[in-house]
């Protein structure tokens, strides 16, 4: 049998790279001045083990003009699938907070 660990940084380098993926949203950046300031030293990443599953929490920015609602359906989906391909683990529950709405000119 084989004995390991799975960092919480193993961790979020996997939910950030299930991120990656998706158009529209990305974790909030630590120094971000916006009115998401309130959440700029939380970890924009958290994954913790509880008895029945992993719970993740993420403080996200997304684009305006982006349907919140359908883009945190997306964000839960392709996190909890990536940790539990990568893991085996199950995933209890992605906890989303939307800390800053940003304005991106994609004509630049």
């Amino acid at each position: 049998m084989v004995d390991y660990e799975i960092t919480e940084g193993a961790l979020g380098a996997i939910v950030t790279q299930a991120l990656e993926g998706l158009e529209g949203v990305r974790l909030v950046s630590p120094g971000a001045k916006t009115l998401g300031e309130l959440f700029k030293r939380a970890k924009p990443v958290r994954v913790e083990r509880e008895p029945d599953g992993l719970v993740v929490d993420l403080v996200l920015s997304v684009d305006y003009g982006r349907p919140i609602p359908a883009l945190a359906q997306e964000v839960q989906r392709a996190v909890a699938e990536a940790l539990f391909v990568a893991t085996g683990e199950k995933v209890k529950a992605v906890n989303l907070t939307v800390a800053q709405v940003e304005y991106r000119d994609h004509a630049a």
